[in-house]
């Protein structure tokens, strides 16, 4: 037997445990399927195919940062907040409930933590995982209205070593009610086959299985341009760039941490000729919770100016 299948079969194993614990997923729309585009939820949910490989190690490698949290939570001796791990919470009257990675509470405040395992951090949220802590919040304030609900996002870049945390979010029940109409057309889908699911188009789209037929990518009507060198070529520079930025950043965090270990306090150094310091710089970013609180403001004074970019579309 090939590696690959061996490594497939146990991963198959332990993705059967974790849905094990999540109970059969067709009965019901989880806060991951309204953080997700309809159509290739409802697909999978009615075909109930297995995952390929590639999205099993993605399913494990976020099970693994999960338990890294979970080791340093049951390390804690002694904590001013109490805390849950894979937290149920359902809907009081429809079939949507969530499976929140951590859950804490102190006073009146509830915490809802997400948790991510992702290639590369973005510097904002995605818009998915936005979706499917709103979600959370909104059902976790169903249960305990009289508590406070706050939320965040734990991401972490495995192969970088690197986390994020995204914090500052709070129930808002205009968003929350949105994500409980988006659930509901899931359901409606499922439960009636002649309905038609909407696309969303999303960071993963390219990973859909369901991509080749799906209607949001429908290129037919698209004039066509003779480049396809060209474009290889375009493709090939891209990836370089990648590279590039990304040896560029590990050779930054070298010599950091060089100046950090052996000048911390003028915090320079020299190589050569040539004096390397460490400057501190400040950058201003608006918090997403002024647009939730005080719309009229952020209105007034946050400007959108339109720029053109290339987007591949693959």
């Amino acid at each position: 037997m090939e590696l690959n299948a061996i490594l497939y079969q146990g991963l198959v194993q332990l993705n059967r445990q974790s849905d094990g614990e999540l109970g059969d997923r067709s009965t019901y729309v989880g806060s991951s399927d309204v953080a997700d585009c309809p159509r290739k939820v409802v697909l999978e949910k009615l075909q109930q195919s297995q995952p390929d490989l590639s999205t099993l190690i993605r399913y494990a490698r976020g099970h693994l940062v999960e338990e890294f949290l979970l080791a340093g939570l049951k390390a804690m001796s002694q904590a001013r907040f109490s805390w849950k791990y894979q937290v149920e919470v359902e809907h009081k009257s429809q079939p949507f409930k969530a499976h929140v990675d951590f859950l804490f509470e102190a006073g009146d405040v509830i915490g809802v933590l997400e948790v991510k395992s992702t290639s590369g951090i973005p510097r904002e949220p995605y818009e998915g995982w936005l979706e499917q802590l709103h979600f959370q919040m909104g059902l976790v304030k169903e249960r305990s209205p009289e508590k406070k609900v706050r939320g965040a996002i734990f991401a972490m870049d495995l192969g970088e070593a690197t986390v994020k945390i995204f914090e500052g979010f709070e129930y808002n029940s205009m968003i929350y009610e949105n994500l409980l109409l988006k659930a509901k057309h899931i359901w409606d889908c499922l439960s009636d086959p002649t309905l038609r699911p909407r696309t969303e188009k999303g960071h993963l789209c390219a990973w859909c299985r369901y991509r080749p037929d799906c209607p949001a990518f429908d290129s037919a009507g698209i004039p066509e341009l003779p480049a396809k060198e060209e474009f290889q070529e375009f493709l090939g520079l891209k990836e370089q760039r990648k590279n590039i930025n990304s040896e560029l950043e590990k050779l930054t965090e070298f010599f950091k941490t060089g100046i950090s270990n052996t000048n911390p306090d003028e915090k320079k150094i020299r190589v050569g000729e040539t004096v390397l310091l460490l400057s501190t710089r400040c950058s201003k970013r608006i918090s997403p919770r002024l647009k939730e609180d005080h719309p009229e403001i952020y209105a007034k004074y946050v400007t959108e100016t339109p720029y053109e970019v290339l987007v591949v579309q693959n």
